[in-house]
This record gives C-alpha cells, sequence and structure tokens, in this order.
C-alpha cells in the first residue's frame, strides 16, 4: 500500500494503528497536535502530506467528560469538524472515530444499524453524535470520510485504557448483552477501508455479543482466580455509577459487505484473555503497578473496586 497515514490522538488505538502499519510496511506518524487549533492542523497535515488521516483524539471518560463539558465539546465536536475541513480543503481521506455508545439496545435482539437514530444517554454520547451531524455539514461534494463506530475496545495489550484491564478492577458485573471491539481485528479491517474508501458511517465491531459477567468468569479464569464475580442487575449499576452505562450491540452487516468477515466476538473473548493474560506475565513489575494505578483511579470514578488487582503483583 502506497498511502501515507497521519493519524490524530495518543492513546490506545492511535498507538496500535501505529506499530500496526510499522509492521506491514505503510507510511504512518502519530502527531500531538491540539486539534482545536485549524491552524496546527492544517499545518500538520502540509508538512506530512498524508493521503489518509485518521482521527482518534477525544475525551472519553465519562465522568471527567460531564464535569469538563466546555473542553470536551471543543476537542470531541470542533476539533473533529477542524481535521474534517484541513481534508476536504486538501482532498485527503478522512476516517474519523465515533463511538456505538451513541445507542442504547433494549435486548440482544435489538441491533443497531447505521441507519437508525442515535439515543445517547451521556454527554460524551452526545458530543460523539454533534461530531458526526458536523463532520457531514457543509462540506464539497468530493469530500471522502468514513465514520466508524465501535464498541468497548478490548486487546491483549496491557494498558489502562484497555476495558479489560479495568474489569480486573471490578467487584460488580451486569450480565447484559453487549457488542465489543478486539483492536488488533480493527487493524486489518482499517487496510480493507483504506483500500476501499467507502463513504459514510460504518459500525466496526465484532459480530455478535458477550455480557460483562461472561468477560468477568473469562478474567477469573484465565488472569485472576481470586476476582470474585458479584453479579449485579442494571438498576443496581446504575445507583452506583455517576453517569449511567448504555448497552448496546451494533448490527455489522454493512461491514460484512466490504468484504470484511469479523469472527464471532465471544471466540475472540476467549483468545484475547488468554492473550493478555501472557502479556502480563511477560510485563514488568514496575510497569503493572503504574498501569494498574491509573486503572483503579478512573474505576474509583465510576463502581465498587475490588482487593483482588493486588494479586496481579505478586
Amino acid at each position: 500500500m502506497s498511502e501515507k497515514i497521519l493519524i490524530f490522538g495518543y492513546g490506545q488505538i492511535a498507538n496500535f494503528y501505529q506499530k500496526y502499519f510499522e509492521s506491514v510496511n505503510i507510511s504512518s506518524k502519530i502527531t500531538r497536535t491540539d486539534i482545536t487549533k485549524p491552524k496546527d492542523v492544517l499545518s500538520d497535515m502540509r508538512s506530512y502530506k498524508p493521503t489518509v488521516v485518521i482521527n482518534t483524539a477525544a475525551k472519553t471518560n465519562l465522568e471527567w467528560c460531564s464535569e469538563n463539558k466546555l473542553e470536551t465539546f471543543n476537542v470531541n465536536v470542533l476539533g473533529a469538524d477542524n481535521i474534517a475541513n484541513a481534508c476536504a480543503k486538501n482532498n485527503i481521506y478522512f476516517i474519523h472515530f465515533s463511538s456505538g455508545c451513541i445507542f442504547e439496545s433494549e435486548d440482544e435482539f435489538d441491533t443497531k444499524k447505521e441507519s437508525d437514530m442515535p439515543n445517547p444517554s451521556a454527554y460524551y454520547a452526545w458530543t460523539k453524535v454533534w461530531a458526526e451531524n458536523l463532520i457531514e455539514f457543509d462540506k464539497p461534494s468530493n469530500f471522502r470520510y468514513i465514520i466508524l463506530r465501535p464498541r468497548q475496545p478490548i486487546s491483549s495489550q496491557f494498558n489502562y485504557k484497555n476495558m479489560l484491564v479495568k474489569m480486573l478492577t471490578f467487584s460488580k458485573f451486569v450480565d447484559t448483552p453487549n457488542t465489543g471491539t478486539v483492536i488488533e481485528d480493527l487493524m486489518e479491517w482499517t487496510v480493507k477501508i483504506i483500500e476501499d474508501k467507502p463513504n459514510g458511517i460504518l459500525h466496526v465491531a465484532n459480530e455478535g455479543w458477550a455480557t460483562p459477567y461472561e468477560i468477568g468468569l473469562l478474567l477469573k479464569k484465565h488472569i485472576l482466580p481470586s476476582l470474585e464475580i458479584n453479579k449485579i442487575t442494571k438498576k443496581e449499576l446504575d445507583e452506583i455509577t455517576p453517569n449511567r452505562r448504555v448497552d448496546t450491540v451494533l448490527n455489522v452487516d454493512k461491514l460484512k459487505k466490504l468484504g470484511i468477515k469479523p469472527v464471532p466476538y465471544k471466540e475472540r473473548l476467549e483468545q484475547v484473555i488468554i492473550d493478555l493474560a501472557k502479556n502480563i506475565r511477560n510485563t514488568d513489575q514496575k510497569v503493572i503497578k503504574e498501569q494498574l494505578e491509573k486503572t483503579l483511579k478512573q474505576s474509583r470514578s465510576r463502581t465498587v473496586v475490588n482487593e483482588a488487582w493486588k494479586d496481579l503483583l505478586k
């Protein structure tokens, strides 16, 4: 592939992209430019001269976003549009990361399609909807873009932003269906997306669903035997979280029509957790402690943490 890819953002997915693109010999660069400054965004593009731009930059912590609404809006909404405008002016294919959490499913049968009307339940989710609308607004007819909606990204990487690592600190789990996106799979899907350059909105998730309770049992089985799996109701969860969490099941038929075959989530889930266990065993204890401290800070802001996580430091 002869593309040059500029990646905005420096979080979990951005770093995954850079490492993956390097491994398959695709030119890429991560920029930490402040996306709320249009001139800086445009300058970055003119300097690197990318053919594709990926925007992963966003404020994502629900509690932080609800307490810092203006900054969240400036980054998640106006910042995303700044990048879209720069791409439109320079005829660059734009890949923007939205989120599947703009939907709430009633049950496992209530699968959401790209064309369905969003029903956000948190301020963060609202900013993702507004960004989608603004990216599509007032752009030239030749503007090429794809808005990706992942859902609860997981990976085998030991990183405090990895949902699986966060769940190692939880003490309570709901048994409600949710779609998930395996980041390692997303990397391969993105290459196909860049090759085809589809326009519009696309759900990027593994097929099917699993519940937090089921994930907790797998984490106990493969990583943390001392983890207590306490099943609670959704109502009980809502009582302990400052910002209400949604359950979302995404329809991925459109993804499959691109020739992509997303492996069923439950099938991938256990293998990812097994690989995460191996990575934890091979990680320096100092790094484990640093990542867990970051994870715990976030977990304590939204739920009751367990004491079993300390066994990961033994």
